[in-house]
């Protein structure tokens, strides 16, 4: 990208001048001169910025070494303004749209007006004849004046946030519909979420100066504009910029009650598999009460019987009469016993 500079009378026909030295000093009595370059042309920007009595506050502000410049007095003839360009770029494996914001530098003063921008390939340039048609009436009612200007980069920068905001909407809507269907939440989900929170937040970051510059750029005009002179213009670019930031505040609405409904069906998940692990846990508990049960009631006449079967030498009940029946019995009462004993405490 070069510097293009180009001069416009009073009635707004315009002609290209030498960026180099092309320039009285100082800028022209009537009509307006105009200059935009990019981000990579400052360095050879002096000689221009010379000719038009820049200050070094001033190329400060320019090459964004300062986010704000004082300006003695404020009017809708000087301003001085950092605006965001946005442009959808397109990556085939993100879920999400990509949006690439651009700042747009702007020195307004008097009959002089200076934008600086990056060179950004998705951006289109800026077309400083078609600017100025948008924005100053036709036929001309009044001298060109750096308001003009203003106005056609605002209208500029707003031309670019619907088709920007509608990717935006799509790719909310895309993910409300992931959310409601399917049937387990993922990191991925949880991810894409955050992303697009992320870049709700980056819009609202961007359009918060535009709308405070077509606010103040009215207000200010319509305080040093006579009477009767049409005022439509800014009111458009007014409500143009507050339309935009209230699709904004809409779809962080939309997002913020998508991360609600998203922690609560999170938490109803999670809550349904502690209850599966639970049921699971008692289940097991209650298999290992049974086979405890009832390898205690077996090991009653194991018992009794393993002391029977140990052939000591003397053993007094081997005569009794009575003592095989004896054996038995007692097998039976201590496994009946403890059989009563585990049913009751509901371990069989």
């Amino acid at each position: 990208m070069t510097i293009t500079t180009r001069r416009f009378t009073a009635e707004g026909a315009s002609s290209a001048a030498d960026s180099a030295g092309g320039l009285p000093e100082g800028t022209p009595p009537s009509g307006l001169t105009w200059v935009d370059l990019s981000t990579a042309d400052l360095p050879s920007f002096a000689a221009t910025a010379t000719a038009l009595g820049l200050r070094e506050a001033q190329l400060d502000f320019l090459r964004g070494s300062r986010s704000r410049l004082p300006i003695p007095t404020p009017s809708a003839e000087s301003v001085a303004a950092v605006l965001h360009r946005v442009a959808i770029t397109t990556e085939e494996d993100g879920p999400v749209a990509e949006f690439r914001f651009s700042e747009l530098r702007i020195l307004a003063s008097d009959a002089l007006v200076v934008t600086v921008q990056p060179e950004n390939p998705g951006q289109p340039p800026l077309q400083l004849q078609t600017l100025l048609e948008s924005a100053h009436p036709s036929p001309p009612k009044r001298p060109l004046r750096a308001s003009d200007a203003i106005s056609g980069l605002i209208g500029a920068v707003l031309r670019d946030y619907p088709v920007a905001l509608d990717e935006l909407e799509n790719a909310i809507e895309s993910m409300e519909g992931t959310l409601f269907q399917e049937a387990r939440l993922d990191a991925a989900l949880s991810h894409r979420i955050y992303q697009l929170l992320q870049k709700v937040h980056r819009f609202d970051w961007a359009l918060r100066p535009v709308e405070s510059l077509a606010t103040e750029r009215g207000t200010d005009a319509a305080e040093s504009s006579p009477a009767g002179e049409e005022s439509s213009t800014r009111a458009d670019l007014i409500m143009r910029a507050r339309r935009m930031r209230d699709r904004v505040e809409l779809l962080r609405s939309h997002l913020e009650n998508a991360v609600a409904l998203h922690s609560t069906l999170l938490t109803i998940e999670q809550n349904e598999a502690t209850r599966r692990v639970a049921d699971a846990s008692y289940a097991q508990g209650e298999q290992s009460k049974k086979i405890s049960g009832w390898a205690a009631i077996l090991f009653a006449p194991t018992l009794i019987a393993s002391i029977y079967g140990m052939n000591f030498r003397q053993m007094p009940e081997l005569f009794w009469g009575w003592g095989y029946p004896a054996a038995v019995g007692l097998m039976l009462a201590l496994s009946l016993t403890l059989w009563i004993v585990f049913k009751r405490r509901e371990w069989l």
